[in-house]
């Protein structure tokens, strides 16, 4: 028998930056509940620095998907903006310009997919990246 696809989307409207934390809590939440705790750091890390790119650089109108690949995570956030992404060199005393190479750092893939109405962008965090959670056997 097939199993059931994990996954949570969350449509975000008006996503503001005082909104982040709690969206911080809500993917860590998710992530113990399918015992996957040990891809916490790199997933809300790397989820944090999407949607905080949203609220910097788009309409703050996003949706946030998370998807329990059976071998990993793939998180994708949505936005309806028609600016692409850009992957800026930060110098070293640069205080932003790192994100989309944190993210790049801290997972196993990430994407863009553009679309009619905007663009998806999308990281995979493999389970082997992180520490197996004890209770997921």
């Amino acid at each position: 028998m097939p199993r059931a696809v994990r996954q949570v989307r969350t449509a975000l409207p008006d996503l503001r930056a005082q909104q982040i934390g709690a969206l911080r809590r809500i993917v860590t939440a998710y992530l113990d509940l399918w015992h996957m705790t040990g891809l916490a750091e790199a997933a809300v890390t790397s989820a944090t620095e999407l949607l905080t790119n949203v609220v910097q650089h788009a309409s703050g109108e996003c949706e946030l998907l998370m998807r329990d690949l059976g071998d990993g995570l793939l998180v994708v956030v949505t936005d309806f903006s028609q600016e692409p992404v850009v992957f800026p060199q930060a110098a070293q005393d640069d205080e932003c310009g790192r994100g989309v190479s944190l993210v790049r750092a801290l997972t196993d893939a990430m994407g863009v997919e553009y679309t009619p109405v905007g663009k998806q962008v999308w990281f995979r965090v493999a389970r082997s990246s992180g520490l197996l959670d004890p209770q997921s056997g």
